[in-house]
């Protein structure tokens, strides 16, 4: 299942696509891609 996660980093935020899976042990684990940021005057994703 993947989904978008916002994290916030010193003054900007990112937007990173989230995908999580299972490993070869059977515990949960996930995989990030950056995919854009917020821009801080308008609010609005820059991808």
């Amino acid at each position: 299942m993947a989904c978008i996660v916002k994290q916030k980093v010193g003054n900007n935020t990112y937007l990173y696509e989230s995908t999580s899976y299972r490993n070869s042990e059977g515990k949960p684990r996930n995989k990030r891609c950056l995919i854009g940021k917020i821009n801080r005057e308008t609010g609005d994703p820059v991808y």
